[in-house]
């Protein structure tokens, strides 16, 4: 989930060792910092990432709730568009107010939609994601609650996003 809303590799910025496994199973968590996340996305990525595996949204689920969420932006979409043509139309310089705002509206959705490309961050030079079988994982702890986490080192909701009702 991090990585689709993201376009970052979860963890892009640490060594991926034996000390971020234990760390994950402590509860370290993917961070949201710069990245504005719509609140019922959270919600999902907290169910992703909780350590009982029975709590966890199958595939199907997720596909459905982010499908909704697409459908949702793209029907608020249509309506912005609607409402600028009918200001076009009928041409008045009152409506010009109301066009720019509309227009901000719009870019906002999309803004708030469009995620970082990979080029736009920098990985640790020893964030390997393809050697975790040379770790040896014996003495990781139980896994922790993603919410313990999160509870204990602030929301991962951005301060930047506005929301999109």
């Amino acid at each position: 989930m991090y990585e689709v809303i993201s376009g970052l590799s979860p963890y892009h910025d640490l060594i991926n060792d034996e000390f971020l496994a234990a760390k994950i199973c402590q509860g370290l968590r993917p961070r949201f910092k710069t990245i504005k996340v719509p609140p019922f996305i959270v919600h999902l990525i907290k169910r992703c990432l909780d350590a009982n595996s029975l709590n966890r949204p199958t595939a199907f689920e997720v596909r459905d709730k982010l499908w909704g969420f697409k459908f949702e932006n793209s029907v608020e979409l249509v309506e912005l568009q609607k409402q600028i043509e009918e200001i076009h139309d009928n041409n008045t310089h009152k409506n010009s107010v109301e066009l720019v705002e509309l227009q901000k509206q719009i870019e906002e959705i999309h803004d708030n939609n469009t995620s970082l490309t990979s080029s736009s961050y920098r990985m640790h030079s020893k964030a390997n994601y393809t050697g975790s079988s040379l770790l040896s994982f014996n003495n990781l702890s139980e896994p922790k609650n993603s919410d313990d986490y999160y509870e204990q080192n602030g929301d991962i909701i951005s301060e930047n996003f506005s929301g999109i009702n």
